[in-house]
């Protein structure tokens, strides 16, 4: 790094229009770079330059560089600028020079992040599709034409192989008239879905509801992303291509997960909520980011002795406790831990992170105050990234441990006040559906519990955005699983309850005013 470049005081680089820098992308083993072209000290905006090589760019050659276009699905030469939070230029990065500015600050995408790559990734991914299904999608993604399958219409341009499509379709029929399906979102694994995933060139992400088979191979499916519900599959074969695997559901205590095609590193995400944590016989991959979510307890010391690899750590609670935190300093490649709604540790515990030396980020969210402000004081100023927000003390847990809205409590934007009346809606409501067993019954709770935030919405300036209308949808099914599914059936199918979760949810949107 050029010796007069300038920090900020504690070691941490400052961006300045016009400088270069140089990074690793590791999805692809090579050195992408981009520009900055304005620190203002609210915000940097940076544009991403036409380079991808085994090494970093030299410095005579930054005037030559021009700039990177997105090409793939919807894109049209897209330049890439994007503009992020005032944080300092990560330690990873190499600053190679400056020069004058290669295009006007002026930006409208927003991340929370500094590149990593991702963008010259999906360009190499979509560059290396047949060239006659890429021109189609081109052709046919703005287009309003439609396709008749066995007597119902279907756009052309649909982006996703869903319920409606699926159980249209037979055996005999291909997804060639639908060159924009990129992915397929279904219930029931079937001979017809085996084939399409194997033919239908763009389709490279899967999301499979009920499979309803117990070995599930999926190796000669091109596939990159996988978000399987393992109820009932003992076996899971992976394909080579693999980049991220998501499971939730019951997980069956043996599965085995074949891995034999497979190479490098994925993502691997498991819901706690009906598994326990295991590698599930994966030798051949491995972990570079690992989430683990609904966590009731979690014992660090078995995510070390089972994923020793995992480059990034998510972890979140239902809420939930972690006990052995101090393993955490045994994940020695870990770069960034992410942890919210987890207790049961102290500063003691966390002193552990002391141990990375590769650590890059830290979020810690809904956390025992004690570990909270030792982190702030500790890796202040220290990291690429640090966020410790909404701090807990043992009172809070007790009163929001059964609460979903409890990450509203402390949030700027949402009235305290409206949070209060929020946590008593939904503990009003849950003794109401508790009591209710007949569907007329359902019906009049759900309507109050919409209608009251139709009130507070009103009330508190219309608070309620995109993330808020998801967390009171979201509070409404677990009402429903705890309080209806629960009683009704033992969690059995939501068909022998008096309401589906679909019709609950149907009923919302039809009371719910401008949310």
């Amino acid at each position: 790094m050029d010796k007069k470049h300038r920090t900020d005081g504690r070691g941490q680089r400052t961006a300045k229009p016009g400088e270069i820098y140089a990074f690793y992308v590791d999805m692809l083993g090579r050195y992408g770079a981009c520009q900055i072209l304005e620190a203002d000290g609210e915000g940097i905006c940076y544009v991403l330059l036409d380079y991808l090589g085994a090494a970093p760019p030299e410095a005579d050659m930054l005037e030559g560089l021009g700039l990177y276009h997105q090409e793939s699905f919807r894109h049209h030469h897209t330049i890439v600028k994007t503009r992020i939070e005032n944080t300092p230029v990560p330690r990873d990065y190499q600053y190679i020079g400056s020069c004058g500015l290669k295009s006007d600050p002026r930006c409208s995408t927003y991340s929370w992040k500094w590149p990593a790559g991702e963008v010259y990734y999906h360009e190499e991914r979509w560059r290396a599709f047949d060239g006659d299904a890429r021109a189609a999608y081109k052709k046919y993604i703005n287009s309003g034409d439609n396709v008749c399958v066995h007597g119902r219409m279907f756009r052309k341009n649909t982006g996703g192989l869903r319920d409606e499509l699926y159980r249209c379709l037979t055996g005999e029929d291909t997804l060639e008239d639908f060159p924009c399906i990129t992915y397929a979102e279904v219930e029931g694994y079937s001979e017809k879905l085996a084939k399409w995933l194997c033919t239908a060139p763009l389709l490279k992400t899967l999301r499979l509801k009920k499979a309803g088979v117990e070995v599930l191979d999926l190796g000669k499916a091109p596939l990159d992303y996988l978000e399987l519900d393992m109820g009932g599959i003992r076996r899971l074969v992976l394909p080579g291509t693999i980049r991220s695997l998501s499971m939730h559901g019951e997980v069956h205590p043996e599965l085995q997960v074949d891995d034999s095609l497979c190479s490098g590193k994925i993502d691997l995400y498991l819901s706690l909520r009906k598994a326990s944590l295991h590698r599930f016989g994966m030798e051949r991959v491995r972990i570079r980011e690992l989430g683990l979510d609904d966590i009731a307890e979690l014992d660090m010391e078995q995510v070390l002795g089972q994923f020793p690899e995992a480059e990034n750590l998510r972890i979140s609670g239902k809420p939930g406790s972690v006990v052995h935190m101090e393993a955490v300093g045994g994940l020695r490649g870990l770069r960034s831990l992410y942890c919210r709604d987890l207790f049961g540790y102290g500063a003691a515990d966390v002193e552990a992170l002391e141990r990375l030396d590769e650590l890059r980020e830290l979020d810690f969210d809904s956390i025992p105050r004690e570990a909270g402000l030792y982190l702030k004081k500790r890796w202040k100023g220290k990291l690429d990234r640090l966020c410790i927000a909404h701090l807990r003390d043992g009172d809070w847990l007790k009163e929001n441990l059964e609460n979903p809205l409890r990450h509203w409590d402390g949030n700027e934007f949402i009235p305290r006040a409206a949070y209060q009346s929020a946590r008593k809606c939904y503990k009003d409501t849950k003794k109401l559906l508790c009591q209710t067993a007949d569907r007329a019954g359902i019906e009049e709770v759900v309507r109050r519990y919409t209608e009251h935030f139709n009130k507070l919405n009103k009330r508190y300036e219309e608070f309620i955005e995109t993330q808020e209308r998801e967390d009171i949808f979201m509070a409404m099914q677990k009402l429903y699983e705890d309080c209806v599914l629960e009683r009704e059936c033992g969690q059995a199918d939501e068909k022998a309850a008096p309401m589906t979760l679909s019709e609950i949810w149907d009923m919302m949107d039809e009371v719910r005013e401008d949310w």
